[in-house]
């Protein structure tokens, strides 16, 4: 197979493990923020089986993005002038979350001002939208997009140590978050998140640079990395089911929820390349509009919790694990429509507004 070829065959099957991606990070919303706003996680003692079951499927989903990245970079980028690759991150990345953290901020703005005046604060809009820049804070899903750019700031040292000792530095890396556990809300950007990520990163882009070896490697060992997929998948469920409180810089649960994950990695890509030209059509446009989906799906997941729990104060375990699927469906349509109708209005110039 000639190169070119092979990079066809390869951006069809990654573009559609990006579909996957956000469907998981979209999951990972849809219930969590049904059970808080319908106050099911507080009156439904039995609500814990469906918050670990979604939690187990779905959590840590935004590592999928930060290995795609990685391995995006090795696999296309690499190679090209430094200025186009972050020409490219200001234009598809940066604009469009400054862009989205502005709307969302003006739209609060209101909000900001009444709690201003009940708690005698004084708040000036450029300060608060230099801090909701600064830490992802104008929505709860945004952490991800300045820890993101910290990734590609150290992107050019990531390549030098790439060459260094065949990527022994960036093997280390991709296994620190095994120790090093990303935090939690409130407090989702800080040191240990940027390492746990750049461990997916550093991940991404060696996979990237030795793909096919890679996956021949994931043929050999299928079973190993299904037993694995079983064990990751019970174990994190068990925690999620059992409240686990990490204590000190490693908390257990994360660890295994980033086995889980690139083990769930390894074997989605594996079997999307064996696809090769049957890759399916959902996943190649949920790719093509994930990055828009990322940042406009928790608006309209958000505003659907809200309308059930009022609907349905008093819904039951199975009327809300429905919600929850009837909101991340709904979310999905939604943020697909409004991507695509901001594409075809704007064309190419929707990248700097919505990242499609």
């Amino acid at each position: 197979m000639s190169d070119a070829a092979h990079k066809t065959d390869y951006l069809a099957y990654l573009h559609s493990f990006r579909g996957l991606a956000i469907l998981c990070i979209m999951g990972a919303h849809a219930w969590s923020m049904l059970g808080f706003t319908s106050g099911a996680e507080t009156r439904l003692p039995d609500f814990i089986w469906l918050y670990a079951t979604t939690e187990t499927l779905f959590h840590g989903s935004t590592l999928f993005f930060a290995l795609i990245s990685g391995i995006l970079y090795t696999r296309i980028l690499r190679g090209k002038p430094w200025r186009s690759f972050y020409r490219s991150k200001w234009t598809n990345v940066v604009l469009p979350y400054a862009f989205i953290t502005l709307l969302l901020t003006a739209l609060a703005w209101p909000m900001y001002l009444e709690y201003g005046r009940a708690n005698n604060i004084e708040f000036w809009f450029p300060k608060e939208l230099a801090i909701n820049l600064a830490s992802g804070q104008a929505q709860i899903h945004l952490w991800y997009i300045p820890v993101l750019c910290v990734l590609f700031a150290l992107t050019p040292l990531l390549d030098r140590l790439l060459r260094f000792r065949r990527g022994a530095v960036l093997i280390v890396l991709s296994l620190l978050p095994l120790i090093v556990s990303r935090t939690t809300y409130p407090n989702l950007i800080s040191v240990p998140t940027v390492v746990y990520f750049l461990g997916a990163y550093a991940f991404g882009m060696l996979l990237g640079e030795r793909l096919p070896a890679m996956l021949a490697v994931v043929e050999r060992h299928l079973g190993f990395l299904l037993a694995m997929l079983a064990i990751s998948t019970i174990g994190n469920f068990l925690l999620f089911l059992w409240d686990y409180v990490p204590v000190g810089l490693t908390s257990a649960h994360q660890s295994v929820v980033y086995i889980h994950k690139m083990t769930l990695a390894l074997l989605f890509l594996y079997l999307l390349h064996r696809l090769e030209a049957r890759q399916p059509r959902v996943l190649g446009v949920l790719g093509t509009y994930s990055f828009s989906l990322y940042f406009l799906h928790f608006t309209p997941i958000s505003l659907l919790s809200e309308a059930f729990a009022k609907q349905f104060p008093d819904a039951s375990l199975p009327a809300v694990a429905l919600g929850g699927l009837l909101s991340y469906l709904l979310s999905i349509a939604l943020c697909l429509l409004v991507s695509m109708g901001l594409r075809r209005l704007l064309g190419r110039r929707s990248r700097m507004l919505i990242g499609t």
